[in-house]
């Protein structure tokens, strides 16, 4: 199902001055680390105001009911939580927000080439549509042309995919928010092209697997 385009001028990317001013660092990874701190900053920044939410009321009866576990392996792909990707990610994310459990990982094809980036937060999160969630965060990370996309399972879940420019290019990314997980799924810049109904697909597979319920 195909809905709105979110309108807006993009937000500017969060400033990454740790990396982005290294003379040392080259043209093409100082990128890869900009995108990377975006997309941290955008995810911690949005489940901090949801968990603040959520002590505050309380929340929904729901909240916090799963926890985010990235399997060690997905779709033929290899489970990496470290490396210049996920330490660009955690910059962004840092410092870590009140009520919230940050994940940073990147699944990799045997050769090691980075095939998904993953960053997202788990806690208990009150806002009571998801869907505004996604609409505030992709907003703010500068997407255009987003499109709600079926969640798949758990049930309670909203998911939008769109499109980022950065200056490598175009940066397809998938979000989805519930009352327990904010978490955006991106494909490398470098990589071939792949649509968005295709990363939508692996974004809810994802889901299915990364997302279990907590003890």
């Amino acid at each position: 199902m195909r809905m709105n385009e979110i309108t807006g001028q993009p937000a500017a990317a969060p400033p990454v001055h740790p990396y982005a001013s290294a003379p040392n660092v080259p043209p093409k990874k100082r990128v890869l680390v900009k995108v990377g701190v975006a997309l941290g900053a955008v995810v911690g920044v949005v489940a901090g105001r949801a968990a603040v939410t959520a002590v505050l009321d309380g929340g929904p009866s729901d909240a916090g009911r799963y926890r985010l576990t990235p399997p060690a392996s997905f779709q033929g792909l290899t489970l990496q939580d470290s490396g210049p990707r996920v330490d660009a990610i955690k910059l962004g994310q840092s410092p870590r927000k009140p009520g919230t459990e940050p994940v940073a990982v990147v699944y990799a094809d045997a050769s090691g080439t980075a095939r998904l980036v993953v960053s997202g937060a788990a806690g208990r999160f009150a806002d009571r549509d998801p869907g505004s969630v996604l609409v505030r965060g992709l907003h703010e990370m500068g997407t255009v042309d987003a499109v709600t996309e079926p969640a798949g399972t758990p049930e309670g879940a909203a998911m939008s995919c769109g499109t980022v420019h950065v200056d490598a290019g175009e940066l397809p990314v998938c979000m989805w928010a519930d009352h327990s997980s904010l978490v955006t799924v991106t494909v490398p810049v470098e990589n071939e092209p792949v649509t968005l109904a295709a990363l939508a697909e692996r974004t809810r597979a994802l889901r299915g697997v990364m997302e279990v319920r907590a003890s």
